[in-house]
């Protein structure tokens, strides 16, 4: 079945960059799915008052932030329309007006429609991170602010046995099946599990016809989120695959070590799944 990914372009107060669209426009081409970009126009509610308009005119920092919003919009659809038709790829275009605050909720929600999400790791959008992957009930790929091809070929799964990984690991699936290489990675020092299940995992991923092996790291005082990154380079994977740990309490997210991590610090392209 033909695979249908989102890509939200943002646009306030900083805008998606065009590193992104270019690695958005190369997944969709490689996996031959279709891409919805979404531009987000956001509206200001007017509030100032009578002391307020005489220190600063509100209304009009509004209306001109506003203007701004759809101007990037319009510019970043385009350069998604170009993009996408020099190669071929079947583009969907959104758009979504919301207040500035409920952007990161709003777009949990759209992303619900899609097989994938596609997000960039600038720092103004980590609070959209967190709601796709906590809210959406879809995975997301993150991507670095620099520019990937669209080929996937090796795949880097972390393994440490848990529900998570196992959810990541399916959520993966498209690439998996695509993939000439594999690996099952697990950070030795970080919490003890058995191996067995892994060990099946690779099994059956080898009778599936693809390329599987375990691979090891040790984290010693580095982060657990650096280790499984620094370790995939060093494997030459184009694409690691973690689950997403995290807990809502008072709607603030607590985040496991692996995957604050990797929301801080991003080098290579994460799918991300709870």
């Amino acid at each position: 079945m033909k695979q249908h990914f989102f890509l939200p372009l943002l646009t306030y107060p900083d805008m998606t960059s065009e590193f992104m669209i270019a690695n958005a426009v190369a997944l969709a081409h490689h996996m031959q799915a279709t891409l919805t970009v979404c531009a987000v126009e956001i509206t200001i509610p007017d509030v100032s008052n009578a002391l307020s308009s005489l220190i600063i005119d509100a209304a009009k920092m509004a209306r001109d932030a506003e203007a701004l919003s759809r101007k990037r919009a319009s510019m970043l659809i385009q350069k998604a329309r170009d993009q996408a038709k020099a190669t071929s790829v079947d583009l969907r275009i959104r758009e979504i007006k919301t207040g500035e605050p409920f952007v990161a909720e709003t777009l949990a929600e759209a992303s619900r429609a899609y097989d994938l999400v596609l997000l960039e790791s600038a720092g103004i959008s980590r609070p959209i991170v967190e709601a796709v992957l906590f809210a959406s009930g879809r995975p997301l790929i993150l991507y670095p602010a620099a520019p990937f091809g669209g080929r996937m070929d090796h795949v880097a799964i972390a393994w440490d046995g848990s529900r998570a990984a196992a959810r990541a690991a399916h959520d993966a699936s498209p690439f998996l099946e695509r993939a000439s290489k594999i690996w099952l990675l697990s950070v030795t020092d970080e919490k003890p599990f058995g191996h067995e299940t892994g060990d099946h995992l690779v099994e059956n991923l080898l009778k599936s016809g693809v390329t599987a092996e375990t691979a090891r790291a040790h984290a010693g005082s580095t982060p657990i989120g650096e280790t499984l990154q620094a370790k995939a380079f060093e494997l030459r994977a184009d694409l690691l695959v973690m689950g997403g740990f995290g807990h809502s309490r008072l709607r603030e997210f607590v985040l496991g070590g692996a995957t604050e991590a990797v929301l801080a610090n991003i080098t290579l392209p994460v799918l991300l799944s709870h």
